[in-house]
């Protein structure tokens, strides 16, 4: 009995470093994630032809979600609409938005969604 409980003291002891972190997870973050800021967020969502981003009104939005280890870009174009796509005799505004899900992991990109709304100009 007391040479099992000492074994498993030892164990213990020799799967924790100095920190308290076990040794497995003491690894750089960098070595564990692939996206580990903001930046290669944006620049993801760029390479693959995926940002949206022309006025200063609606800058972009980049969040991190650590329970799904995983990055939500949120980016937004507006344009002005006038002719057919647009019934309205003052044209329309088009807000187009991108949402993207990446895996922090990966890298990959897991979900996405595009969605364009009109809203009448009335002055």
């Amino acid at each position: 009995m007391a040479i099992q409980l000492t074994s498993l003291l030892i164990i213990m002891i020799l799967s924790f470093n100095s920190y308290g972190q076990t040794i497995s997870s003491s690894l750089p973050s960098q070595a564990r994630n692939k996206i580990t800021d903001s930046t290669q967020v944006v620049e993801l969502a760029k390479k693959e032809k995926l940002f949206l981003y022309n006025n200063a009104a609606t800058p972009p939005v980049v969040s991190f979600n650590k329970y799904k280890n995983e990055w939500k870009l949120v980016s937004t174009e507006t344009n002005n609409v006038v002719g057919d796509d647009c019934k309205y005799p003052n044209g329309c505004i088009a807000n187009h938005y991108i949402v993207l899900i990446i895996d922090a992991e990966t890298g990959t990109i897991k979900n996405k969604q595009e969605r364009t709304t009109l809203q009448p100009v009335y002055e």
